[in-house]
């Protein structure tokens, strides 16, 4: 792994994994071991929307990938369709689905009926798939069920990072639970179970990540429908099994690697301070995402050790209330120095964990519309940045050491990318600005929770990255001086 992409692939397999747009994705390359959130859960991403970005059949190949591990299983000889598992190394395995009849050129339309949620959750229809579920009092856990593929011919699917597998009857039809982890004792985990519809010529893939129930799970497996309309449609372009496999732009990795890097010299660095006036990106909640253009400045910046900064009770995340003590104040949390493992032979292994205290960072921007026309839902997206100077060189913050390959905060609210933030708009009720209209200005509050070792290092990035990109440099960074 190259150290200075090191952070974002981190961040992208151990943590956008648990952040929905990329589990919107699954694992953001599973071997971006070798994405998160993926800008926040509740966030829609410029960054993601104005780039070329993996399609989702890819992103949905790479996490198969990486969840499917069965141990030497396979279902009966008589059947149409075989799936066959082998397992190879320690925590690897291939997986291979076999079929006695070629595909059809025309095969039956069906859609997909879900006739259970799991308890204190709900459809999100911000994400992909459709049947996508959140609890919006737990960030952290999320089920959904994915489009049926239709089974095609194609090589054994190499699989890594296995933790867990057991093979399953779901009404009357053969399937296969997986589960992927990233440690021994890790409780974050990443579950699928695929259902074999061999009447249908698919297999259904329905998953969860985080702190879901397996039970739930399963429940929700054993509720769900796969209804032929009655009309046959042709095969041509239907998602397939061999997607997952043999996924194409693989090269997209590459591309998006290039584009962020960990460190640069001062003078490619544009640095604002807290009143400034400068052009940022923006996009539109149109069908295009059109891109344009605001100004912005950021007006005020306070540090606090409570969360009484933030007035709109119903956008706080939940994690941030459990990080309160009984006096209402910030506690702390706990870093994990961690040691990459291959996925084969070791998984990742805790080395040592370190508390440290948290405050809250909250920002007031300034939005203007400097164009003639008035402006409906523009997005914004705002991160903070930790950088630190050694002489000519800037980088981007790092607590790894010899010991160890990088280090994550346990709990995964405590991130860079937007944790609260108070004005919403757009079709999905996002992060849009409803109006502004020409010469006209709109306020918006953000906040983070973050370790208090880093307020001396903040700055607020208009793109949303956590990392360095030319056009941002360009753009330039908020000096917080916190």
């Amino acid at each position: 792994m190259n150290k200075k992409q090191q952070e974002q692939m981190i961040r992208d397999i151990y943590q956008n994994a648990r952040t929905p747009d990329m589990v919107k994705s699954r694992i953001d390359d599973t071997l971006h071991s070798l994405n998160g959130q993926n800008p926040a859960d509740s966030i829609l991403s410029y960054n993601t929307i104005r780039r070329k970005a993996l399609p989702f059949k890819k992103f949905s190949a790479i996490a198969a990938a990486a969840l499917l591990c069965i141990v030497g299983t396979g279902f009966a000889a008589n059947k149409i369709y075989q799936m066959h598992l082998e397992k190879e190394q320690e925590y690897s395995a291939r997986l291979q689905i076999s079929s006695k009849e070629e595909l059809l050129k025309e095969v039956e339309e069906i859609e997909v009926r879900v006739n259970y949620i799991p308890e204190g959750f709900r459809q999100d229809a911000s994400k992909s798939p459709d049947h996508y579920f959140i609890n919006p009092e737990n960030s952290e856990a999320g089920y959904y069920v994915e489009e049926p593929l239709l089974i095609d011919e194609t090589d054994p699917l190499s699989v890594t990072f296995l933790k867990d597998t057991q093979t399953l009857t779901i009404q009357g039809h053969d399937a296969l639970y997986l589960c992927q982890s990233y440690t021994e004792d890790q409780k974050w985990k990443n579950e699928t179970i695929y259902i074999l519809y061999e009447d249908l010529n698919r297999i259904l893939p329905v998953s969860s990540w985080g702190y879901a129930d397996k039970d739930e799970l399963i429940k929700l497996a054993e509720n769900i429908e796969l209804l032929p309309t009655g009309s046959t449609v042709s095969s041509e372009g239907l998602p397939r099994w061999s997607e997952y496999v043999q996924p194409e732009g693989k090269e997209d990795t590459g591309a998006a690697s290039d584009y962020y890097f960990m460190e640069a010299n001062v003078s490619d660095m544009t640095v604002h301070q807290i009143g400034d006036k400068f052009d940022v990106p923006s996009f539109l909640d149109d069908d295009n995402t059109t891109e344009i253009q605001l100004e912005a400045s950021v007006t005020d910046v306070q540090v606090a050790d409570n969360l009484s900064l933030l007035t709109d009770d119903g956008k706080i995340p939940g994690e941030w209330l459990e990080l309160t003590g009984a006096d209402g104040k910030l506690t702390s949390d706990t870093l994990n120095y961690m040691k990459l493992g291959d996925g084969v032979n070791r998984l990742p292994e805790l080395i040592r964990t370190e508390q440290v205290p948290l405050k809250l960072v909250y920002a007031t921007v300034e939005y203007t519309n400097n164009s003639s026309e008035t402006i409906y839902d523009a997005g914004y997206l705002v991160s903070l940045i930790p950088i630190v100077q050694e002489g000519d060189t800037i980088r981007i913050f790092d607590r790894a050491d010899d010991t160890c390959d990088y280090v994550e905060n346990e709990h995964r609210s405590i991130t860079p990318e937007m944790g609260y933030f108070d004005v919403s708009g757009g079709h999905l009720d996002k992060n849009y600005i409803p109006k502004i209209g020409p010469g006209e200005s709109a306020t918006v509050h953000l906040a983070w929770v973050i370790n208090e070792d880093e307020l001396d290092k903040l700055y607020l990035n208009f793109q949303g990255d956590n990392c360095f990109c030319e056009e941002g440099l360009e753009i330039g960074y908020v000096d917080l001086n916190l």
